[in-house]
């Protein structure tokens, strides 16, 4: 199915479409060393590539939806929605440097998982990353998901496979915190050395 992408609005915050005015600020996010860390975006990545990723989800596309993050006039990162078929869908996001440690990041997820539940219909909505990515798990704590599982060699990350963390709300499930973060970071197993906390996985 071809999703739409609407106007989702928090107070401060838009979701909107990528637009060709945020590809400064894609490659800026894209170089960033957290970034490149956390996430597969490309490396030695150009601005002709954002002009490229910015044309592909930009418009309505099958099975996802893109929205860019916009905070006071200015592209603060992107989340998108997954369709996978069966009720369920995938969440990923990443969020500019600048913007990081705002909780910017926690309400944009809470926009686009009301959209997934209350829009489309969505019945189960999942969120992975890297084993380790504290800042990318606390925006979706914040909104309901449970603690994650830790699956060995679950992710493809430039050429190898790695350990990732994987979490799921249900649509009925309240989309508020279950346990406090202090508990949190004492319930996860010891964490692999990461380049910093505070960055988002896409």
């Amino acid at each position: 199915m071809v999703l739409e992408i609407p106007l989702l609005r928090d107070e401060s915050l838009l979701l909107r479409p990528h637009t060709k005015a945020d590809a400064d600020a894609v490659v800026a996010r894209s170089v960033d060393p957290l970034t490149i860390a956390w996430t597969t975006v490309p490396l030695d990545y150009t601005r002709d590539m954002a002009l490229n990723y910015i044309r592909a989800v930009g418009t309505p596309q099958q099975d996802t939806v893109s929205w860019a993050l916009e905070n006071g006039g200015r592209y603060a990162g992107s989340i998108d929605l997954r369709w996978q078929g069966a009720g369920t869908g995938g969440l990923g996001f990443v969020t500019s440097p600048e913007f990081r440690g705002q909780g910017l990041m926690s309400r944009a997820v809470r926009l686009a998982v009301g959209y997934a539940f209350d829009t489309l219909g969505w019945e189960q909505l999942n969120w992975s990353s890297n084993v380790g990515n504290l800042g990318s798990y606390k925006a979706v704590w914040r909104n309901g998901f449970p603690l994650p599982v830790s699956v060995p060699h679950m992710l493809a990350h430039r050429g190898q496979m790695i350990d990732g963390w994987f979490s799921e709300l249900e649509s009925s499930a309240p989309r508020t915190p279950r346990i406090l973060w202090s508990d949190v970071l004492g319930l996860l197993p010891r964490l692999p050395a990461a380049p910093g906390p505070d960055t988002a996985a896409s």
